[in-house]
This record gives structure tokens, sequence and C-alpha cells, in this order.
């Protein structure tokens, strides 16, 4: 393991080297001399996005040099921080102040018909912002397209009703939206966007809370959603959603809401009860129809413990999972997959890793690290974890000690805490697949 530190970029030479030698797209033949388009591939691990805590910096590390490439002002300090569809953008979500902003990471790929083309670049700010009522949840179709639901506010004068917005790489590029939903009341909610289908929430008139009862079904049309149809499976305490495969999940006071896409326009959906509430569903593209439910058992000042289901779309089961060393007041403080999706991350409260490996139709124990995070932080930001897409690297983000966590995903061995000096309270992986 080595301790390292992030460099300030100064010149960007080095990295961007690569994009001042490619050669410009179109307009040439094939005569000798002329401009040819061919295919280029660089060989990146990619930029990491992190934000400050109690800041609005956001800063673009170069994992290639292991330097700050460029520090970017955002407008308000940013609550969450996710990639865009294709990971080239860095979107920052800046919830009580009703925005959304974008940071160009500046490595990319663009498929060029006959070929796949790599760029690396400069990372800049987008002069493009998103605006709605309190944008919340941020729901993926990986590589396709994205949906915000803005929950609205209850407590505006006038109200402010909820809303979808639908972003895609080449939008956020143009300033854009592809598609909206308005809905007629605030909720806190989730859009969950699968191909031209759009299901999101509605509330009965006696549910339990403030949260959704029911999903509704949308079909695209154009720049705007039709309303299809109501599903009639109920989920008292609607929160947390994933899609993949052929499945969109979301959780519920008594399980999970399993959704299967039958076809183009048409969905079955079922419950698959759990013991507890799941509130929080972890899923990875990559592993198509299966899926992680993250549940709370107990109620402070009692003990508080979190709890694990392996969610099956073809099966439609749950199946509880034990991870070594999850004791009664245990919780998890962050999760993640690594690029593969066949590891899934645990981080406890301790600073422990747990390390689950997919083995046939089950997660089985891999590792356990203690002192990953050797000093838990007692109040948020707490450690984030994310992935990189090219490389067998996975980052978790130590907020007390002011570093990021290196950990080889192939061998389970922390190679490197780099030294941040800041307080990291967010972290996202940009750049390109391999």
């Amino acid at each position: 393991m080595q301790n390292q530190t992030f460099k300030p970029f100064r010149h960007a030479l080095t990295a961007l080297a690569a994009a001042t030698l490619l050669v410009a797209c179109g307009g040439g033949g094939d005569d000798a001399g002329g401009n040819r388009d061919v295919a280029t591939t660089i060989d990146t691990s990619g930029r990491l996005a992190l934000t400050e805590s109690k800041a609005k910096t956001l800063r673009i590390h170069d994992l290639d040099s292991n330097t700050v490439q460029a520090s970017h002002a955002l407008d308000n300090e940013p609550s969450g921080l996710y990639a865009s569809p294709g990971s080239r953008y860095a979107v920052a979500v800046q919830r009580t102040q009703d925005l959304v902003q974008f940071v160009d990471g500046g490595i990319w790929q663009e498929d060029h018909v006959d070929h796949l083309h790599d760029y690396k670049e400069a990372s800049k700010l987008m002069s493009f912002k998103l605006t709605g009522s309190r944008p919340t949840h941020y729901d993926v179709q990986e590589g396709k397209q994205a949906a915000f639901f803005m929950d609205g506010d209850a407590t505006a004068t006038p109200v402010q009703n909820a809303g979808i917005r639908l972003i895609t790489e080449s939008s956020i590029a143009s300033g854009q939206v592809v598609a909206s939903l308005n809905l007629s009341f605030p909720i806190h909610g989730l859009g969950e966007p699968v191909d031209n289908k759009l299901l999101t929430v509605s509330r009965a008139a006696d549910a339990p809370d403030t949260l959704p009862t029911h999903l509704n079904l949308y079909q695209r049309s154009g720049s705007g959603y039709t309303f299809d149809r109501q599903l009639s499976t109920r989920c008292d305490g609607m929160h947390g959603s994933y899609s993949s495969g052929s499945y969109t999940v979301a959780g519920c006071l008594d399980g999970v809401l399993l959704v299967k896409h039958t076809s183009s326009t048409a969905v079955t959906d079922q419950k698959v009860t759990t013991p507890l509430r799941v509130g929080t569903l972890a899923g990875h593209p990559k592993l198509p129809g299966q899926f992680i439910g993250i549940a709370s058992e107990g109620v402070a000042p009692a003990p508080v413990t979190t709890r694990f289901y392996a969610i099956s779309g073809d099966a439609a089961s749950a199946t509880e999972l034990q991870p070594t060393g999850w004791t009664t007041g245990t919780v998890r403080r962050a999760h993640g997959f690594d690029r593969s999706g066949t590891r899934f991350y645990i981080l406890d409260n301790t600073g422990t890793l747990i390390v689950l490996q997919r083995q046939g139709n089950a997660w089985v124990n891999a590792a356990r690290i203690t002192g990953a995070v050797p000093v838990m932080p007692t109040a948020a930001p707490w450690p984030v974890i994310t992935a990189n897409g090219a490389r067998d690297e996975v980052y978790i983000t130590d907020p007390a000690g002011q570093k990021l966590v290196v950990l080889n995903s192939s061998t389970n061995a922390i190679t490197a805490r780099r030294d941040l000096g800041y307080v990291p309270s967010n972290a996202v992986w940009l750049g390109i697949k391999r």
C-alpha cells in the first residue's frame, strides 16, 4: 500500500497530448494526404469527479497522472453527484436550490459507424443548467438515458408539483431535456426510464404515509409522455428503485415491487415479500435482473441493524444475505459494485469493508478488510464507494482522513491512500467503460 498525493495539474500537457494528436472527423477522401477519420483508442483510467464538504468546488482528478486536472466552481454546494448515462459528464445536484449542473469530464467515445473513436480533453463546466422543484431521485438506463424525478414542494406558495425530466449524453451537450412529464401533486418519488416506457409514482388516498403506493406506466410520445395505466400491485411506503435487464424493482414496506418488461410497451407486476421494509435498491447493468435490497431492522435508541436481500427477477424471490461478521447493531455506511457487477462492497460503521462475490446464482463472502476507513465520521458526509469503469479499481472516500482509498478489485488489496487535502463529500468515476 502506498501513500500518494494528488498533485496540482499545472499545464495539462501530458494528459492532453493524445487529444492534440487526434485526427479531425469527416471530410476526407482516400487520396494521399487527405483527412481520414480512423479508429482511435486511448488507454486511460479515466477521471474522478469529487466534491468538497461545505464548498461549491468540484474537482476533476485525472487517474492517469494522479493530478487535479481542474477545479470547477458550482453555483451551490452539491447535495448529490452522479455520472451521466454514458459516464462522460458529472451531474451535480443542488436540491434545495432546484438546480442541476453538468461538468464534462473530458473523456468520451464516439461511434463513427465503422469504428469507435476515443477522445481525451480538458474538463469543463457546461453552461446548461437543469431547473425544477427539488431534483432528488436520478434513475439511469445505462448507456442510453436518465431521468430526474423532481419531488416538488408542498410547502411552497404556490405549491410546486413533482415532475420528470429525461436527459441523454447528446441532450446535455446541446443544453436541453429530451422529454418531460409534469405531475399534478408534489411527492417524494422516482421515475424509471426503460426505452420509451416510464414508470413513475402515485399515492392512494388511504396511503399510510406521504410516500407513493403505486407505479404508473407512461409511454413516451416525442418530448412528452402519455399515460398508459396504473399497475395493480400495491407498494406502500415506496422508496428506492433500479432497472436492469428485463426488470424494474421498487422498495416497499413489505418487500419489493417487481416489474417485468415483456415487450416494448407492456409490463407485468407482482410483489416479492421480505420481513423488513426495503428502502434502497442496488443493481448493476452487467448483472441483469439481479438486485440487492437494503433494509433497516430496529428503531433508535434501540440498536439499528442493516439487512440485505438478494432479489432475483427471474425467480421472483428474495434471499437474505449474511455478510461475514455482521452482528446486531452493524450499520451500512456505503455500498457499491465493481465494474464487472460480480463484486458487491459494503462498508460498515466501524470502517470495515466486506466483499461479496457472485458465484453461480448466489453471493458468497469473499473478503473482510478491517480498517479500510480507519476513522468513521460521526455525521455526514459519510464515505462513498465508486468503481472505475476501465480498470479493476474501486475508490472509497475517507472524509475523516481527507483521503481517497484505492482498492484492487481483483485481489481485494488496498493499493493506495491518496491525500486529498480536503473533506470529500461525493465521488463519481467518469470515462470510457471497458
